[in-house]
Protein backbone atom coordinates (compact mmCIF):
# COMPACT_ATOMS: atom_id res chain seq x y z
CA UNK A 1 0.00 0.00 0.00
CA UNK A 2 1.66 3.16 -1.19
CA UNK A 3 2.54 6.39 1.00
CA UNK A 4 -0.15 9.22 0.18
CA UNK A 5 2.74 11.67 0.40
CA UNK A 6 5.03 9.55 -1.70
CA UNK A 7 2.59 8.36 -4.18
CA UNK A 8 3.62 9.53 -8.14
CA UNK A 9 0.95 11.93 -9.15
CA UNK A 10 -1.11 11.75 -12.63
CA UNK A 11 -1.05 14.58 -14.77
CA UNK A 12 -3.92 15.16 -17.56
CA UNK A 13 -3.11 14.18 -20.65
CA UNK A 14 -4.29 16.96 -22.73
CA UNK A 15 -1.26 19.13 -21.53
CA UNK A 16 0.95 21.14 -24.18
CA UNK A 17 4.31 22.88 -23.73
CA UNK A 18 5.85 25.02 -26.16
CA UNK A 19 8.83 27.30 -26.18
CA UNK A 20 8.70 31.12 -25.88
CA UNK A 21 10.73 31.94 -29.00
CA UNK A 22 11.14 35.82 -27.45
CA UNK A 23 12.79 34.76 -24.37
CA UNK A 24 15.68 37.71 -24.18
CA UNK A 25 19.69 36.98 -24.44
CA UNK A 26 21.37 36.36 -20.92
CA UNK A 27 17.87 35.44 -19.36
CA UNK A 28 16.31 32.01 -18.62
CA UNK A 29 13.94 29.90 -21.31
CA UNK A 30 10.32 29.80 -20.63
CA UNK A 31 8.04 27.50 -22.09
CA UNK A 32 4.50 28.00 -22.26
CA UNK A 33 2.13 25.11 -21.13
CA UNK A 34 -0.92 25.24 -22.40
CA UNK A 35 -4.22 23.43 -20.99
CA UNK A 36 -7.21 23.78 -22.46
CA UNK A 37 -8.32 27.63 -22.29
CA UNK A 38 -5.61 27.94 -19.53
CA UNK A 39 -2.20 28.91 -19.76
CA UNK A 40 0.93 28.76 -17.81
CA UNK A 41 4.76 30.21 -18.43
CA UNK A 42 6.95 27.71 -16.49
CA UNK A 43 10.97 27.36 -16.12
CA UNK A 44 12.68 24.81 -18.10
CA UNK A 45 12.99 22.54 -14.60
CA UNK A 46 9.23 22.43 -14.66
CA UNK A 47 8.47 21.39 -17.80
CA UNK A 48 11.17 18.80 -17.68
CA UNK A 49 8.98 17.41 -14.19
CA UNK A 50 5.78 17.49 -15.99
CA UNK A 51 7.36 15.53 -19.18
CA UNK A 52 8.39 12.77 -16.93
CA UNK A 53 5.19 12.77 -15.25
CA UNK A 54 3.28 12.70 -18.83
CA UNK A 55 5.21 9.44 -19.47
CA UNK A 56 3.25 7.65 -15.88
CA UNK A 57 6.16 6.44 -14.65
CA UNK A 58 5.01 3.03 -12.43
CA UNK A 59 8.01 3.79 -9.74
CA UNK A 60 10.24 6.25 -8.13
CA UNK A 61 13.24 4.87 -10.21
CA UNK A 62 11.53 5.62 -13.36
CA UNK A 63 10.49 9.40 -12.37
CA UNK A 64 14.48 9.96 -11.09
CA UNK A 65 15.44 8.06 -15.06
CA UNK A 66 12.42 10.24 -16.71
CA UNK A 67 13.16 13.92 -14.85
CA UNK A 68 17.54 13.26 -15.28
CA UNK A 69 16.82 12.53 -18.99
CA UNK A 70 14.40 15.81 -19.46
CA UNK A 71 16.51 18.09 -17.22
CA UNK A 72 20.24 16.81 -17.13
CA UNK A 73 20.56 16.40 -13.70
CA UNK A 74 19.56 13.69 -11.05
CA UNK A 75 17.28 14.83 -8.10
CA UNK A 76 15.35 12.02 -5.51
CA UNK A 77 12.09 10.66 -6.45
CA UNK A 78 10.99 12.30 -3.06
CA UNK A 79 12.00 15.60 -3.95
CA UNK A 80 10.25 16.12 -7.41
CA UNK A 81 6.87 14.64 -5.89
CA UNK A 82 6.68 17.25 -3.33
CA UNK A 83 7.82 19.92 -5.92
CA UNK A 84 5.27 18.88 -7.74
CA UNK A 85 2.56 18.81 -5.23
CA UNK A 86 3.58 22.12 -4.08
CA UNK A 87 4.48 24.05 -7.22
CA UNK A 88 2.57 22.81 -9.85
CA UNK A 89 -0.49 24.35 -10.94
CA UNK A 90 -3.32 22.01 -9.17
CA UNK A 91 -4.66 22.49 -12.83
CA UNK A 92 -2.77 19.78 -13.92
CA UNK A 93 -3.83 16.78 -11.72
CA UNK A 94 -6.15 14.68 -12.75
CA UNK A 95 -8.08 14.53 -9.47
CA UNK A 96 -8.71 18.09 -9.99
CA UNK A 97 -10.99 19.89 -12.49
CA UNK A 98 -10.08 22.86 -14.73
CA UNK A 99 -10.70 26.09 -13.12
CA UNK A 100 -13.68 27.92 -13.95
CA UNK A 101 -13.32 30.27 -16.73
CA UNK A 102 -12.49 34.17 -14.11
CA UNK A 103 -14.67 36.71 -15.92
CA UNK A 104 -12.75 39.94 -15.14
CA UNK A 105 -16.23 42.27 -15.79
CA UNK A 106 -18.83 42.58 -12.63
CA UNK A 107 -21.03 42.09 -15.57
CA UNK A 108 -20.69 41.31 -19.30
CA UNK A 109 -22.74 40.25 -22.40
CA UNK A 110 -21.69 38.69 -26.04
CA UNK A 111 -22.79 41.22 -29.09
CA UNK A 112 -20.49 39.54 -31.99
CA UNK A 113 -20.10 35.88 -32.19
CA UNK A 114 -16.27 34.40 -32.87
CA UNK A 115 -17.78 33.09 -35.99
CA UNK A 116 -18.90 36.61 -37.37
CA UNK A 117 -15.84 38.22 -35.95
CA UNK A 118 -13.51 36.15 -37.01
CA UNK A 119 -15.47 37.18 -40.62
CA UNK A 120 -14.64 40.34 -39.58
CA UNK A 121 -11.05 39.66 -38.85
CA UNK A 122 -10.30 38.36 -42.51
CA UNK A 123 -11.85 41.30 -44.23
CA UNK A 124 -9.56 43.61 -42.08
CA UNK A 125 -6.38 41.81 -41.23
CA UNK A 126 -4.55 43.61 -44.53
CA UNK A 127 -4.42 46.71 -42.68
CA UNK A 128 -1.60 45.36 -40.58
CA UNK A 129 0.81 44.62 -43.60
CA UNK A 130 3.74 47.15 -42.93
CA UNK A 131 3.35 48.66 -46.37
CA UNK A 132 -0.14 49.65 -45.22
CA UNK A 133 0.68 50.40 -41.78
CA UNK A 134 3.16 52.94 -42.07
CA UNK A 135 1.74 55.43 -44.17
CA UNK A 136 -1.81 55.09 -42.17
CA UNK A 137 0.10 55.88 -38.93
CA UNK A 138 1.77 58.80 -40.73
CA UNK A 139 -1.41 60.43 -41.73
CA UNK A 140 -2.87 60.02 -38.41
CA UNK A 141 -0.34 61.70 -37.21
CA UNK A 142 -0.46 64.74 -39.08
CA UNK A 143 -4.30 64.95 -39.25
CA UNK A 144 -4.76 64.95 -35.98
CA UNK A 145 -2.24 67.48 -35.13
CA UNK A 146 -4.18 69.73 -37.24
CA UNK A 147 -6.97 68.79 -35.73
CA UNK A 148 -6.50 68.61 -31.97
CA UNK A 149 -6.07 72.43 -30.78
CA UNK A 150 -9.41 72.97 -32.05
CA UNK A 151 -10.51 69.61 -30.50
CA UNK A 152 -9.64 71.11 -26.90
CA UNK A 153 -11.26 74.05 -27.45
CA UNK A 154 -14.66 72.34 -29.16
CA UNK A 155 -15.05 69.65 -25.86
CA UNK A 156 -15.64 73.03 -23.79
CA UNK A 157 -18.20 74.47 -25.53
CA UNK A 158 -21.85 73.99 -25.44
CA UNK A 159 -23.48 70.31 -25.83
CA UNK A 160 -27.28 69.99 -27.40
CA UNK A 161 -29.04 67.22 -27.12
CA UNK A 162 -28.79 66.30 -30.76
CA UNK A 163 -24.97 66.42 -30.56
CA UNK A 164 -24.89 64.28 -27.36
CA UNK A 165 -27.35 61.82 -28.83
CA UNK A 166 -24.75 61.61 -32.29
CA UNK A 167 -21.26 61.49 -30.23
CA UNK A 168 -22.25 58.57 -27.97
CA UNK A 169 -23.38 56.87 -31.03
CA UNK A 170 -20.12 57.36 -33.08
CA UNK A 171 -18.15 57.13 -29.53
CA UNK A 172 -19.37 53.59 -28.84
CA UNK A 173 -18.71 52.95 -32.55
CA UNK A 174 -15.33 53.85 -32.60
CA UNK A 175 -15.30 51.08 -29.48
CA UNK A 176 -16.45 48.27 -31.55
CA UNK A 177 -13.81 49.02 -34.28
CA UNK A 178 -11.11 48.80 -31.48
CA UNK A 179 -12.23 45.92 -30.88
CA UNK A 180 -11.82 45.10 -34.28
CA UNK A 181 -8.21 45.54 -34.30
CA UNK A 182 -7.89 43.48 -31.58
CA UNK A 183 -9.17 40.27 -33.54
CA UNK A 184 -7.69 41.45 -36.78
CA UNK A 185 -4.24 41.24 -35.33
CA UNK A 186 -4.72 37.96 -34.68
CA UNK A 187 -5.95 37.20 -37.97
CA UNK A 188 -3.05 38.52 -39.12
CA UNK A 189 -0.78 36.59 -37.59
CA UNK A 190 -3.15 33.33 -37.60
CA UNK A 191 -3.71 32.94 -33.99
CA UNK A 192 -7.41 31.86 -33.04
CA UNK A 193 -9.36 34.46 -31.23
CA UNK A 194 -13.25 34.82 -30.03
CA UNK A 195 -16.07 36.72 -29.67
CA UNK A 196 -16.89 40.46 -28.91
CA UNK A 197 -18.61 41.60 -26.55
CA UNK A 198 -19.45 44.99 -23.38
CA UNK A 199 -18.92 44.60 -19.91
CA UNK A 200 -18.45 46.54 -16.90
CA UNK A 201 -14.79 46.52 -15.83
CA UNK A 202 -14.69 47.82 -12.26
CA UNK A 203 -16.29 51.13 -12.53
CA UNK A 204 -15.72 51.45 -15.87
CA UNK A 205 -18.09 50.20 -18.92
CA UNK A 206 -15.83 48.73 -21.83
CA UNK A 207 -16.05 46.72 -24.63
CA UNK A 208 -13.92 43.30 -24.72
CA UNK A 209 -12.46 40.84 -27.43
CA UNK A 210 -11.34 37.72 -26.71
CA UNK A 211 -7.48 37.33 -27.79
CA UNK A 212 -6.15 34.52 -24.93
CA UNK A 213 -5.35 32.83 -27.34
CA UNK A 214 -2.42 35.89 -28.65
CA UNK A 215 -0.66 34.05 -25.40
CA UNK A 216 0.75 31.43 -28.54
CA UNK A 217 2.19 34.35 -30.07
CA UNK A 218 6.21 35.91 -29.77
CA UNK A 219 6.18 38.80 -27.57
CA UNK A 220 6.45 41.49 -30.43
CA UNK A 221 3.19 39.84 -32.37
CA UNK A 222 1.39 40.12 -29.07
CA UNK A 223 2.71 43.62 -28.72
CA UNK A 224 1.00 44.25 -32.09
CA UNK A 225 -2.32 42.69 -30.91
CA UNK A 226 -2.03 44.86 -27.91
CA UNK A 227 -1.92 47.66 -30.43
CA UNK A 228 -4.42 47.02 -32.52
CA UNK A 229 -7.49 48.43 -30.99
CA UNK A 230 -5.28 51.64 -30.27
CA UNK A 231 -4.06 51.88 -34.17
CA UNK A 232 -7.75 50.77 -35.45
CA UNK A 233 -9.32 54.07 -33.48
CA UNK A 234 -6.16 56.09 -35.37
CA UNK A 235 -7.69 54.99 -38.73
CA UNK A 236 -11.11 55.70 -37.26
CA UNK A 237 -9.64 59.26 -36.84
CA UNK A 238 -8.22 59.48 -39.92
CA UNK A 239 -12.05 59.76 -41.48
CA UNK A 240 -13.39 61.86 -37.84
CA UNK A 241 -10.55 64.38 -38.26
CA UNK A 242 -10.72 65.00 -42.23
CA UNK A 243 -13.97 65.73 -41.87
CA UNK A 244 -13.98 68.02 -39.23
CA UNK A 245 -11.29 70.03 -41.34
CA UNK A 246 -13.49 70.32 -43.98
CA UNK A 247 -16.61 70.90 -42.58
CA UNK A 248 -15.79 72.74 -39.22
CA UNK A 249 -18.49 70.45 -37.33
CA UNK A 250 -18.15 71.31 -33.96
CA UNK A 251 -19.21 67.48 -33.43
CA UNK A 252 -16.39 66.05 -35.35
CA UNK A 253 -13.95 68.23 -33.14
CA UNK A 254 -15.39 66.87 -30.00
CA UNK A 255 -15.56 63.41 -31.07
CA UNK A 256 -12.28 63.79 -31.27
CA UNK A 257 -11.40 65.12 -28.51
CA UNK A 258 -13.32 62.20 -27.06
CA UNK A 259 -11.59 59.81 -28.69
CA UNK A 260 -8.15 60.82 -28.25
CA UNK A 261 -8.87 60.56 -24.41
CA UNK A 262 -10.12 57.38 -24.65
CA UNK A 263 -7.08 56.06 -26.26
CA UNK A 264 -4.97 57.69 -24.13
CA UNK A 265 -6.72 56.31 -21.09
CA UNK A 266 -6.90 52.49 -22.77
CA UNK A 267 -2.72 52.47 -22.95
CA UNK A 268 -2.74 53.67 -18.94
CA UNK A 269 -0.90 50.77 -17.55
CA UNK A 270 -2.29 51.21 -14.02
CA UNK A 271 -5.60 48.88 -14.77
CA UNK A 272 -5.68 46.07 -16.90
CA UNK A 273 -6.71 47.91 -20.22
CA UNK A 274 -4.11 47.36 -23.49
CA UNK A 275 -1.59 49.50 -21.71
CA UNK A 276 -0.83 47.48 -18.86
CA UNK A 277 -0.79 43.97 -21.48
CA UNK A 278 1.84 46.14 -23.82
CA UNK A 279 4.27 46.93 -20.73
CA UNK A 280 4.14 43.33 -19.76
CA UNK A 281 4.75 41.62 -23.10
CA UNK A 282 7.48 44.52 -23.99
CA UNK A 283 9.07 44.05 -20.86
CA UNK A 284 9.06 40.33 -20.29
CA UNK A 285 7.24 40.55 -17.32
CA UNK A 286 3.68 38.85 -16.31
CA UNK A 287 1.56 39.65 -13.09
CA UNK A 288 2.82 42.93 -13.17
CA UNK A 289 1.04 43.83 -10.18
CA UNK A 290 2.08 40.98 -8.09
CA UNK A 291 5.42 41.89 -8.98
CA UNK A 292 5.12 45.42 -7.95
CA UNK A 293 4.13 44.07 -4.67
CA UNK A 294 7.05 42.29 -4.83
CA UNK A 295 9.25 45.03 -5.76
CA UNK A 296 7.97 47.02 -3.43
CA UNK A 297 8.96 44.80 -0.44
CA UNK A 298 12.29 44.79 -1.95
CA UNK A 299 12.13 48.49 -1.56
CA UNK A 300 11.13 48.25 2.00
CA UNK A 301 13.56 45.67 3.00
CA UNK A 302 16.58 47.82 1.70
CA UNK A 303 15.13 51.13 3.59
CA UNK A 304 15.06 49.18 6.49
CA UNK A 305 18.99 47.82 5.67
CA UNK A 306 17.55 44.19 5.50
CA UNK A 307 18.72 41.52 2.62
CA UNK A 308 16.23 41.31 0.20
CA UNK A 309 16.31 39.23 -3.58
CA UNK A 310 17.34 40.98 -6.78
CA UNK A 311 16.25 41.34 -9.93
CA UNK A 312 18.14 42.14 -13.48
CA UNK A 313 18.59 46.00 -13.18
CA UNK A 314 16.54 46.71 -16.38
CA UNK A 315 13.54 44.23 -14.37
CA UNK A 316 13.90 46.74 -11.77
CA UNK A 317 14.04 49.89 -13.23
CA UNK A 318 10.83 48.81 -14.93
CA UNK A 319 8.99 47.38 -12.03
CA UNK A 320 10.27 50.74 -10.30
CA UNK A 321 9.05 53.42 -13.06
CA UNK A 322 5.74 51.37 -13.13
CA UNK A 323 5.28 51.86 -9.30
CA UNK A 324 5.80 55.45 -9.21
CA UNK A 325 3.75 55.68 -12.37
CA UNK A 326 0.77 53.78 -10.75
CA UNK A 327 1.63 55.82 -7.16
CA UNK A 328 0.89 59.25 -9.24
CA UNK A 329 -2.17 58.26 -10.88
CA UNK A 330 -3.40 57.13 -7.60
CA UNK A 331 -2.91 60.55 -5.91
CA UNK A 332 -4.23 62.21 -9.50
CA UNK A 333 -7.72 59.75 -8.65
CA UNK A 334 -7.99 61.23 -5.24
CA UNK A 335 -7.33 64.54 -5.32
CA UNK A 336 -10.05 64.24 -8.66
CA UNK A 337 -12.33 62.30 -6.18
CA UNK A 338 -11.69 64.51 -3.24
CA UNK A 339 -12.60 67.96 -4.98
CA UNK A 340 -15.46 66.24 -7.06
CA UNK A 341 -17.10 65.65 -3.35
CA UNK A 342 -16.45 68.95 -2.30
CA UNK A 343 -17.91 70.69 -5.23
CA UNK A 344 -20.98 68.36 -4.97
CA UNK A 345 -21.64 68.89 -1.64
CA UNK A 346 -21.57 72.71 -1.55
CA UNK A 347 -23.55 72.97 -4.95
CA UNK A 348 -26.08 70.51 -3.45
CA UNK A 349 -26.49 72.81 0.14
CA UNK A 350 -26.51 76.07 -2.18
CA UNK A 351 -29.62 74.99 -3.54
CA UNK A 352 -33.26 76.29 -2.08
CA UNK A 353 -36.20 74.21 -2.35
CA UNK A 354 -36.73 76.16 -5.51
CA UNK A 355 -33.79 75.22 -7.07
CA UNK A 356 -34.49 71.74 -6.87
CA UNK A 357 -37.57 71.69 -7.93
CA UNK A 358 -36.59 74.07 -11.02
CA UNK A 359 -33.60 71.02 -11.66
CA UNK A 360 -35.71 68.11 -11.83
CA UNK A 361 -39.00 69.52 -13.27
CA UNK A 362 -40.08 69.11 -16.93
CA UNK A 363 -43.20 70.79 -16.38
CA UNK A 364 -43.93 73.51 -19.36
CA UNK A 365 -40.76 73.02 -20.60
CA UNK A 366 -39.75 73.11 -24.40
CA UNK A 367 -37.53 70.79 -26.34
CA UNK A 368 -34.89 73.58 -26.56
CA UNK A 369 -34.77 74.22 -22.75
CA UNK A 370 -34.53 70.05 -22.26
CA UNK A 371 -30.47 70.16 -22.85
CA UNK A 372 -29.52 72.65 -19.87
CA UNK A 373 -32.54 71.06 -17.87
CA UNK A 374 -30.87 67.40 -18.52
CA UNK A 375 -27.79 68.68 -17.67
CA UNK A 376 -28.52 70.41 -14.16
CA UNK A 377 -30.40 66.68 -13.53
CA UNK A 378 -27.43 64.73 -14.31
CA UNK A 379 -25.07 67.54 -11.92
CA UNK A 380 -27.65 67.27 -9.12
CA UNK A 381 -28.53 63.42 -9.13
CA UNK A 382 -26.66 61.31 -11.22
CA UNK A 383 -22.62 62.88 -11.02
CA UNK A 384 -22.66 62.84 -7.35
CA UNK A 385 -23.70 59.47 -7.44
CA UNK A 386 -21.21 58.33 -9.51
CA UNK A 387 -18.37 59.86 -7.84
CA UNK A 388 -19.75 58.50 -4.41
CA UNK A 389 -19.54 54.71 -5.67
CA UNK A 390 -15.88 55.97 -7.31
CA UNK A 391 -15.03 57.05 -4.13
CA UNK A 392 -16.11 53.83 -1.99
CA UNK A 393 -13.92 52.25 -5.22
CA UNK A 394 -11.15 54.57 -3.97
CA UNK A 395 -11.36 54.10 -0.29
CA UNK A 396 -11.67 50.21 -0.82
CA UNK A 397 -7.63 49.89 -2.91
CA UNK A 398 -6.48 52.07 -0.38
CA UNK A 399 -7.40 50.05 2.21
CA UNK A 400 -5.44 47.22 0.08
CA UNK A 401 -2.50 49.01 -0.49
CA UNK A 402 -2.50 50.16 3.17
CA UNK A 403 -2.50 46.23 4.23
CA UNK A 404 0.27 45.62 1.34
CA UNK A 405 2.39 48.69 3.05
CA UNK A 406 2.16 47.15 6.40
CA UNK A 407 2.76 43.49 5.46
CA UNK A 408 5.40 44.32 3.56
CA UNK A 409 7.31 46.21 6.72
CA UNK A 410 6.31 43.26 8.88
CA UNK A 411 7.58 40.78 6.09
CA UNK A 412 10.88 42.69 6.39
CA UNK A 413 11.39 42.61 10.26
CA UNK A 414 11.40 38.76 9.61
CA UNK A 415 14.57 39.07 7.13
CA UNK A 416 18.28 39.13 8.05
CA UNK A 417 20.06 43.03 8.64
CA UNK A 418 22.85 42.81 5.73
CA UNK A 419 25.94 43.38 6.66
CA UNK A 420 28.69 45.79 4.78
CA UNK A 421 32.26 44.52 4.31
CA UNK A 422 35.21 46.94 5.29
Amino acid sequence: MSNHHTSIPLLKGNITIVAQEDTDAGSAQRYLLMLGENYFLISVKTRALILALLRSPETQQQLESEFAAEAGEHIPASTLITLAKQTLPPALFCDTPLPLFRNPFIVSATLISPRHAARMAAWLAWLFRRQCALPIIFLFMLAHAMVLPDALHAVHGAWTVSQTGALAVLFLASGLFHECGHIAACRYFRCEHGSIGVGLYLVFPVWYADVTHAWRLQRRQRAVVDLGGIYFQAIFLIAVDAYALASGDPVAFKLAWLITFAMLLTLNPVFKFDGYWLLSDLSGLHNLHQQVRQSFSTLIARAMRKQSASRPPLQARILHAYLLLSACYFVYIGLFLGRELLSSVAYLASMTDAGWQDSISLDRMGWGDAAPALGRGLRVLVWPLIIMLASMFFLNRLRLGMRVIVSSIREARTLPSRHHSI
